[in-house]
């Protein structure tokens, strides 16, 4: 693999836009890879893959999108998008310099000109990149390779380190000093306290001893981390011994004030993390976000952990990502919900008709029979009366007074 993983972390920085499609996920576990963040977006590409002892190099490239929320415990959900191939050379020591486009989206190789360039698996040494003057210092044992990428040109510094050192981590000090903190050599692990400091203005070398300010100073280790916070905070994660040992913690912070550094082992809160190895790791905004690698039964990961750097009081491990400044698109406002079904019209009662009264029959008169008329009473003939005899008849026209005789005779 050589230094093609190493023109990730480097190169990639001096371009600026990008052509990409998204996939779900890496479909492939690594380690000893390349990553670097540009653009708000995480690259990462090649490195190892398959059983350690019998790995193959990988050609991916691809993207996660720091621009939008994720969730790491949702891996198949992330904002992963791939890219160019990254080109492997045949030879797994051949060196070679590859560069990649991100408006063609597309690599070219580079040949410097210049001293020769090192020959080293990127497990061993690793690149700090001064993006101000488009350098990027290259560590290998005990020789710093300076190569200056607008003149694409290789130089050699002509001091050397005091003593040679690999599987070290490196950051770029705010103060134009390049700190390689820890590793080895062949032989032995360097102790955590000596920081070992190039200047890259006097291309000077020199060691600086670390203090603890909270903790313990951290075990040695190599195949470990280090990333540097705008604050000037340098956080380390990961490493071993070089045997079948973690080193202890797997977190440690070193500040670096006023010319002197100083060591702090704060314990993370949250859920557990795994210990990891040969991985990557970046500080964006809030996180320090760590990036695939291997654990110490040589499983290869495919996974991203976030630890929260916000309060140096309080470093948490947590699984969302929020980007800085992100405002969640306000919700659709939601349909009004349809009518609730009309019931079907009641019919208005028809008004009942007024019953016509019915009329109670008016009882038929009974016709007045016309009365029979009583017959006329045959008089019977008045008896000639004897001559002896005398009639009398009432007079009723007479006025009724006292001593009127009313009585008349016939």
């Amino acid at each position: 693999m050589g230094i093609t993983t190493l023109v990730i972390r480097l190169i990639i920085i001096v371009h600026v836009t990008i052509i990409t499609f998204t996939i779900a996920q890496p479909t492939i576990i690594r380690c000893c890879h390349g990553s670097t963040i540009a653009n708000n977006k995480l690259y990462v590409g090649g490195g190892a893959t398959g059983p350690v002892g019998n790995g193959i190099f990988t050609d991916d490239f691809f993207s996660l999108d720091l621009t939008v929320p994720f969730s790491t415990s949702s891996p198949f959900n992330m904002p992963y998008e791939e890219h160019a191939k990254v080109p492997v050379k045949d030879d797994p020591k051949g060196s070679a310099i590859y560069g990649y486009s991100l408006e063609l989206n597309a690599w070219s190789e580079i040949t410097p000109n210049g001293a020769k360039m090192p020959v080293e698996s990127t497990t061993k040494i690793s690149g700090v990149t001064d993006s101000s003057l488009n350098t990027i210092y290259i560590f290998d044992n005990s020789i710093m390779y300076v190569f200056d990428v607008l003149n694409n040109f290789f130089v050699i510094s002509a001091n050397l380190a005091p003593y040679q050192v690999n599987y070290y981590a490196a950051v770029m000090l705010n103060t134009g000093e390049i700190a390689y903190i820890c590793g080895g050599n062949d032989k032995n692990n360097i102790p955590m306290e000596q920081i070992l400091l190039f200047n890259t203005k006097l291309s000077s070398w020199y060691i600086k001893n670390a203090q603890v300010a909270n903790g313990v100073i951290p075990s040695p280790r190599k195949g470990h981390t280090a990333s540097i916070a705008p604050d000037g905070r340098i956080f380390v994660y990961g490493g071993y011994d070089g045997s079948a040992t973690g080193s202890s913690p797997t977190f440690a912070v070193l500040e670096y004030i006023n010319g002197e550094f100083a060591w702090s082992t704060p314990q993370l809160f949250n859920q557990s993390y795994p210990f990891r190895i040969y991985h990557t790791s970046h500080v964006f905004d809030n996180y320090l976000i760590i990036a695939f690698g291997r654990n110490l039964t040589d499983n290869r990961l495919n996974t991203i952990d976030m630890i929260d750097i916000s309060n140096r009081d309080n470093y948490k491990v947590v699984t969302n990502f929020v980007p800085p400044g992100y405002v969640p698109p306000a919700p659709s406002p939601s349909p009004p919900p349809p009518p609730p079904p009309r019931p079907p019209p009641t019919p208005s009662p028809s008004p009942s008709p007024t019953p016509s009264p019915t009329p109670s029959p008016s009882p038929s008169p009974s016709p007045t029979p016309s009365p029979s008329p009583s017959p006329t009473p045959t008089p019977s003939p008045s008896p000639s009366p004897s001559p002896s005899s005398k009639r009398y008849r009432y007079r009723d026209d007479i006025p009724s007074n006292p001593g009127v005789e009313r009585i008349e005779r016939i």
